[in-house]
Formats: C-alpha cells, sequence, structure tokens
C-alpha cells in the first residue's frame, strides 16, 4: 500500500472563500499538497453557516482565514495511519465536527474532547474553520471545494440513507439533542419553550418534538415571521415576542435559549420557569455577568446548564434520527450559496437580511 489512497486524483488547487481582517471575502485558488500518513484530504459537498461563523467575520477575523465549520463531504484522499484511525478510505461520506483535541489531556482520554483546553476558542485554541492561511497548506474550513484533515481530526461516517442536503443538519442537531435531551432534561409529556428562530432554534424545536414534548413554543421578533412560520410547519407553536416573561402562562419545563450574546433575556426566561424548570444558555452573553433571581430559583428548584458543543454520542445519536427520517428537519427550506457569494451572504446575514431559511448553506462546487 502507498503512502495514500486517492479517488479521484486530487487537484493541484483548491478554491476557497476567504475570509479577511477587517471584515469581507475573496476567493482564491489554494494549494493541496499530497497528504501525510496521518492526514486526509476532504472534498467539501456542504458546508451550513451558523451563528458563529457570521460573529466572526461581522468583526474581523486576525488573519486571512478559510471559515466553515459544519462539513460534510466525501474522503478524497487518506494516509495509511489516518485511514486506520477513522476508519474510512476514498469516497467514504463523512461529518466532520469542529474540534481539534490533542488526545492526550485528562479531557481528552476521560471522553469529553469538545472541552480540550486545544480547541477552547476563547483562549487561542485551533478549531475547523478558525486555523488562518498562514498554517500550510490554510485549508481547515468547509468554504471551500476541498478541507484538510489535520491527524486531530474528528471524523463520523455517515450512512448512504443520508444525503448531503439533510446530512448538513447533523452537527446543529446533534447540539439539540444534547441541549434538549441532555442538559435540558427534556422528559415526555413536558412543555418546552425555545428562543429564537434561527438555524440552532429550529433544531432545538426539532429535537424537543421528536423527544416527546407536549408543546414546544418558539420565541421571535415580528421581522422572524417567516423563520416562525418554518417552526409552525414542524409542530411547534410560534409567538412574536421581546421578552420571555410574557409568556408566564406557559410555565415551561424547559427553556432553551439560541438567541445569541443578549444578556437581557436571562432575568426573564428564568422568571418564565415552572417549578423544578430548567434553562439552558447555548452561547455567552455579552456583557457575560448576568445578574439572576437566586432566592427564585431555591423556591422553584430551578436550575441553569450552560452548554458547549455536543457530546460524540449525541452526533451518532443524530446521524441515525436523520438517516431514519423522521427529524421533521427536512421541512426546513435550504439556502445554497456558492463560494463566490459566501461574504455577501454572511454581510446580509449579520445585519438581519438573510434569506427566509435561517438554512445556509455553502456548496463549493455549484456556481
Amino acid at each position: 500500500m502507498g503512502a495514500f489512497r486517492s479517488t479521484p486524483v486530487l487537484p493541484a488547487t483548491a478554491r476557497a472563500s476567504v475570509a479577511l481582517p477587517g471584515g469581507g471575502c475573496e476567493v482564491r485558488e489554494m494549494p493541496v499538497i499530497a497528504p501525510g500518513a496521518d492526514t486526509g484530504w476532504l472534498r467539501v459537498a456542504a458546508s451550513g453557516i451558523c451563528g458563529t461563523d457570521v460573529a466572526l467575520q461581522d468583526r474581523g477575523v486576525a488573519e486571512p482565514t478559510v471559515l466553515g465549520h459544519h462539513v460534510v463531504g466525501a474522503i478524497a484522499a487518506v494516509g495509511e495511519s489516518a485511514a486506520r484511525r477513522w476508519g474510512v478510505g476514498p469516497g467514504d461520506r463523512v461529518v466532520i465536527e469542529e474540534y481539534l483535541p490533542c488526545g492526550s489531556c485528562p479531557t481528552c482520554r476521560t471522553g469529553p474532547y469538545r472541552l480540550c483546553p486545544d480547541t477552547d476558542i476563547w483562549t487561542g485554541g485551533r478549531r475547523i474553520g478558525t486555523v488562518p492561511l498562514t498554517e500550510y497548506p490554510g485549508l481547515f474550513g468547509g468554504n471551500a471545494e476541498y478541507l484538510h484533515l489535520p491527524a486531530n481530526a474528528v471524523l463520523h461516517r455517515l450512512p448512504d440513507a443520508l444525503d448531503d442536503e439533510l446530512a448538513a443538519w447533523v452537527l446543529p442537531y446533534a447540539n439539540a439533542l444534547d441541549w434538549t435531551s441532555g442538559a435540558g432534561g427534556l422528559r415526555p409529556g413536558d412543555t418546552a419553550v425555545v428562543l429564537g428562530p434561527g438555524y440552532h432554534g429550529l433544531a432545538v424545536a426539532a429535537a424537543a418534538l421528536a423527544g416527546g414534548a407536549e408543546r414546544v413554543v418558539v420565541t421571535g421578533l415580528a421581522r422572524d415571521a417567516e423563520r416562525l412560520g418554518i417552526a409552525e410547519a414542524l409542530g411547534a407553536v410560534p409567538v412574536v415576542t421581546d421578552d420571555p416573561a410574557r409568556l408566564e402562562s406557559e410555565r415551561p419545563d424547559l427553556v432553551v435559549d439560541t438567541t445569541g450574546g443578549a444578556p437581557e433575556v436571562v432575568g426573564p426566561a428564568l422568571t418564565l420557569l415552572g417549578h423544578g424548570g430548567r434553562l439552558v444558555l447555548t452561547s455567552p452573553k455579552a456583557p457575560a455577568a448576568v445578574p439572576i433571581d437566586t432566592a427564585r430559583m431555591i423556591r422553584h428548584g430551578l436550575s441553569v446548564h450552560a452548554v458547549r458543543g455536543r457530546s460524540p454520542e449525541a452526533v451518532r445519536a443524530a446521524i441515525a434520527a436523520l438517516a431514519a427520517g423522521g427529524s421533521l428537519l427536512e421541512r426546513i427550506p435550504v439556502a445554497d450559496v456558492p463560494l463566490d457569494d459566501v461574504g455577501d451572504m454572511l454581510a446580509r446575514l449579520a445585519v438581519g437580511d438573510g434569506p427566509r431559511s435561517p438554512h445556509v448553506v455553502v456548496r463549493p462546487t455549484t456556481s
């Protein structure tokens, strides 16, 4: 066996949308090198855009970077050691997690590699979609025709029954499963409220419904009317409000906040919960310190759970659920974006001028 197996032959270069310091993107031709024994290459089929990508683009990256960390594709080339470690060969379809863990620290050895210090982007950690072009060969993000797979990449094989379009939901749906049934402790018959009808908000609504919630309410602003309509098509109850406290009559068992960095939702969300209710926070607030009513928490037995990514078990569960059908996510329209339009789409999303559906997917091979 040679140093690597490849089907088809790797091109000399690949096109990529490169995010630039100060904002904006430009499409560049990047080198595609032969993989070593421990690395490989992915031919990208789909790269889902999430709020992290929009935030990175909006505030400007420190160095030119290929964004994109919800990536689906097929193995184009793989070294011998990597093929054995990952259990893949050329042509196998996979989803890539964004984490690039060290594999040797106590956190990695005990399982939750997503919490490895090497993956912590708040302290300079590395992830797929955040590694700058200065690290050769630079193709470490999904917004490109080919993605370089370093030795510590985390891959999950996809079954033939799961097509690329639906597979683009694997990571956000895995997050949603972890946040609802995992951190959120969702039980059949529960009432759940989802704050925000975005990419992850709709995934959470679908996961809550799949988990047996009797009632799922999705909130949004007046400008979110079309996305709230999508939530309703999933089977959720859409509510237009900028104040979770106005839903007091619901007294939900679970509230999942997917609204982003606004700190003012935390207090009202806690007030909304019924006895024994759980609030799940999915992103840091700015400012990070948020006052909460600890007396109410104690009187009503409330709890707050902060989450970061998802477990590998949740990824496997998401793949199985999506392949089996019935996740409801196939009802959500997809907005495909070619590489040349990535910068414009990220800019539109940053100012709330995105497409009707929050499921926006970069398709590197389309034009």
